[in-house]
């Protein structure tokens, strides 16, 4: 069932009550990119919630509702580690998936890290709800995240859209981004879903100066 949102709230953090919220909408999104390194939905959901790092999150709500969220990650601070951490510690989900497990998956999730170059804001994915969809939230996300590499001085943002996903494609390159490279996932395609995944970038004009004249 779609939803009016014409007053969704933009901001940054994610609260605590919103967690559960963001890890089902992040399965939804991103979860059979996840399958070698965790099998099972639930547990997927699980990690997910207990692993998202608060306050490197943009989201979109509407009052108590999550409408869609992005996760931020740069070379350092203020987003470093990403979305969920670079730790290559399984202990944290030992209670979750086992100690086999927890090691398969934090191998698997480490190795798929993305590394931020420097001057670079990465989007650690970016999902909005199947009942928000098309109107605009992604749209207003990803301006905020513009706005944020801006006022951080990063001189632009990447992200990746998998092949399987054309109508992300065409929103990236409706608001200015390019495709800089396109890497095959055809030797794992059969567990993942996914051909190729494709990296694009959005070149960030620094803050114009103040204007002094006059004064």
């Amino acid at each position: 069932m779609a939803v009016d949102v014409p007053h969704a709230i933009i901001e940054h953090g994610l609260p605590v009550a919103m967690r559960g919220q963001a890890a089902a909408l992040f399965e939804g999104a991103f979860g059979e990119k996840m399958r070698l390194a965790i099998r099972d939905g639930q547990k997927r959901v699980a990690v997910m919630e207990r692993l998202i790092i608060a306050d490197h999150v943009v989201l979109a709500r509407d009052g108590d509702q999550l409408l869609g969220m992005a996760g931020l990650s740069t070379l350092g601070p203020p987003f470093e580690g990403g979305l969920m951490g670079q730790s290559w510690d399984p202990r944290p989900l030992r209670d979750v998936l086992g100690w086999v497990g927890a090691t398969w998956a934090t191998l698997s999730l480490r190795l798929a890290d993305h590394h931020p170059a420097p001057g670079e804001l990465y989007v650690d994915g970016l999902a909005v709800a199947p009942e928000a969809r098309g109107q605009g939230i992604g749209s207003r996300l990803l301006a905020e995240i513009a706005a944020t590499a801006r006022r951080g001085g990063l001189g632009f943002v990447r992200l990746e859209v998998v092949d399987t996903n054309p109508r992300a494609q065409a929103l990236y390159e409706r608001l200015g981004y390019t495709v800089t490279r396109v890497e095959s996932l055809r030797p794992v395609q059969r567990w993942t879903g996914v051909g190729a995944v494709i990296s694009m970038e959005l070149r960030v004009p620094p803050e114009p100066a103040p204007d002094t004249a006059g004064r």
